[in-house]
């Protein structure tokens, strides 16, 4: 048999030929690997993030002997209520779940979609509903134009299509009532979305650092016509900053009807029906962490204040300062270096959470902060002659 000799040139192009499919086979199997972690990036990105069980009421016991021969033929050991909750997080129904806001001025609608979108991007998958004055919705002509019902127009198309958010027109409580007034509105007309098992009402100005907790009290609370946060730490009285509510025709209609006989604000109708503290969120409920933080109480933070530990353990922190006008507004430095809190650590928290809301407001709304004029000093009255 005569033997295959191969040339120089040949063994030369063969070896050349191996090593371009050694290194063709190596770029596929990189770009493979990447391309499968970002798929598997993407799909976590676009997952919906389950809830954390809620603190239980009881503290989880270790079974015992006796415990576990003193049941009956046929019976079960009782479920643990957080047990119970995890099993029950992946079939949650999230289509009956959502966070409100109730817009009735121009003013409130961008932090509004603030939080919404703020929702959103912590992966929340309950859905997001905007409830908004009905009279919003009118036709105007040119002679009618108003730059503030443009913005106003404009906010509520980025908060449907950006944010995916359900816009929900809504009537004045009282027929008839001045329909460009802010107090013709009330919070209670949330509970006319009755499509809803339990819904979550955030007060704004704020911002959301953490949506896990609000999903969890939003998933395993139980459902009942309210379920707030307290005023204060000594659970008298609930507050606005945080409503957890299931939607009724009855309970719509038993509020309408309060306030159509004694007229009074969102605050003291919801403290007139519901009694304390039966209508407050648990306080094993709010162990959780920082559930609803005010910014002011920052001023009053101790000495042992850690920044860190306050934006792991904050959920929603809701931007209101007694001698301040908002965070919407563009106060001149020399005013906000007098009301910053004195200790470092809260201070440097403080100001985070305002810079934070300066920029989603320009990222969500496309809003620069509003010019702040502020008041006049009072002027010495001129002293009145002394009569003759």
């Amino acid at each position: 048999m005569g033997k295959l000799l191969l040339s120089q040139g040949s063994v030369s192009i063969l070896f050349s030929a191996v090593i371009v499919f050694l290194f063709t086979l190596a770029l596929f199997l990189s770009g493979y690997v990447l391309q499968q972690r970002y798929v598997h990036s993407l799909q976590l990105a676009i997952k919906p993030r389950l809830p954390k069980p809620l603190p239980a009421q009881v503290p989880l016991q270790a079974p015992t002997l006796d415990v576990k021969w003193a049941r009956g033929m046929g019976e079960r050991l009782e479920v643990h209520e957080s047990v119970q909750q995890m099993i029950e997080a992946p079939t949650i129904d999230w289509s009956r779940l959502g966070y409100v806001q109730v817009v009735k001025d121009h003013s409130e609608l961008c932090s509004a979609v603030m939080l919404l979108a703020d929702l959103q991007e912590k992966r929340s998958p309950a859905k997001r509903i905007l409830m908004f004055p009905k009279a919003w919705l009118k036709e105007t002509s040119e002679e009618e134009w108003d730059p503030q019902m443009t913005t106003t127009k404009r906010l509520l198309r980025t908060a449907a299509r950006r944010h995916g958010a359900r816009l929900v027109p809504m009537e004045t409580t009282e027929a008839g009532a001045d329909e460009s007034l802010a107090s013709s509105y009330s919070l209670t007309s949330m509970y006319s979305l009755t499509t809803y098992e339990r819904l979550m009402y955030l007060e704004a100005p704020g911002v959301v650092l953490d949506a896990s907790a609000l999903d969890s009290l939003l998933a395993f609370s139980k459902s009942k016509p309210m379920n707030a946060f307290p005023a204060t730490p000594e659970r008298k009285e609930l507050s606005t900053s945080l409503l957890l509510i299931s939607p009724s025709h009855e309970t719509h209609r038993q509020l309408k009807e309060t306030r159509q006989s004694q007229p009074s604000t969102d605050l003291g109708l919801l403290r007139h029906q519901f009694d304390s503290p039966e209508s407050l969120i648990s306080e094993t409920t709010l162990s959780m962490g920082n559930v609803v933080y005010e910014s002011h109480s920052l001023r009053e933070a101790s000495d042992d204040f850690n920044v860190t530990s306050f934006n792991e353990m904050t959920t929603f922190v809701r931007l209101q300062e007694p001698d301040m006008p908002g965070p919407e507004y563009d106060i001149p430095y020399a005013e906000r270096a007098k009301l910053r809190p004195q200790n470092a650590q809260a201070r440097e928290a403080w100001e985070n959470v305002y810079e934070m809301f300066r920029q989603r407001r320009m990222e969500v709304c496309g809003l620069d902060l509003e010019y702040w004029m502020p008041p006049a000093a009072e002027q010495p009255r001129a002293e009145t002659p002394a009569e003759l």
